[in-house]
């Protein structure tokens, strides 16, 4: 009997979470591990990489890096999953308002603010570095200890250049797009992430740490 192939996955976490979890409540406590297990049920997964950064508080929702903070522990809990963090950096910047929206300051739509000013200034928050440790992770495996099979998380277009280069060191590099597009990112074959599939692998209410600890899935989670 043959055996069966090695597989590793690698996790866009804010990717998955804006394609796929958000605002869905039943869906946001996931088992990635579990998931995984049924995206590729012919494999045996030697490695996860769930690659995020950490979010910060904000005035609409102050407890969101306390959310962000028990969804990682609960990850790391098995041992069956790497986190790997980039940088959440958010900073003060000036845009344009939108065609039609109106003015914060006086009401009229734009064009006819009395205010004179077609810029607002919005808070600008962005996730730096999870693509880029995918990537590096991914081509690193595929030249240094290649898997059989790699399946990537993600539907961000930046990643095509490890696709292409894992798959040129002959792993067989499959998508999972949250989005299910179909086209974003191109590897040798494709993942649909079910919502059906992602409802049945969550994690218990409360998950057992290594510690003997535990931590509590969040309400409204």
């Amino acid at each position: 009997m043959s055996e069966r192939p090695t597989a590793h996955v690698y996790v866009d976490g804010f990717n998955l979470y804006y394609g796929a979890l958000k605002g869905h409540t039943g869906r946001k406590w996931l088992d990635l591990e579990a998931w995984a297990a049924r995206a590729l049920p012919h494999c045996d997964i030697a490695r996860i990489v769930y690659c995020t950064a950490r979010s910060r508080g904000r005035a609409n929702d102050p407890d969101l890096h306390q959310r962000q903070d028990r969804y990682l522990r609960a990850l790391g809990a098995s041992g069956a999953v790497e986190v790997l963090e980039g940088q959440f950096k958010s900073t003060n910047v000036k845009a344009f308002r939108t065609p039609g929206a109106k003015c914060g300051d006086c009401g009229a739509p734009t064009g006819q603010c009395s205010c004179g000013n077609s810029f607002i200034r919005v808070q600008k928050t962005e996730e730096k570095g999870s693509d880029v440790n995918l990537a590096v992770e991914l081509v690193r495996d595929a030249l240094t200890r290649p898997p059989a099979v790699a399946l990537v998380v993600s539907g961000d277009s930046d990643l095509q250049r490890a696709v292409d280069i894992a798959r040129g060191a002959g792993v067989e590099v499959l998508v999972a797009d949250p989005r299910n597009r179909g086209w974003a990112l191109n590897g040798d074959g494709m993942r649909r992430v079910s919502p059906a599939a992602i409802a049945a692998c969550q994690f218990e209410e409360t998950v057992t740490l290594p510690n003997g600890g535990a931590v509590r899935k969040p309400a409204g989670w």
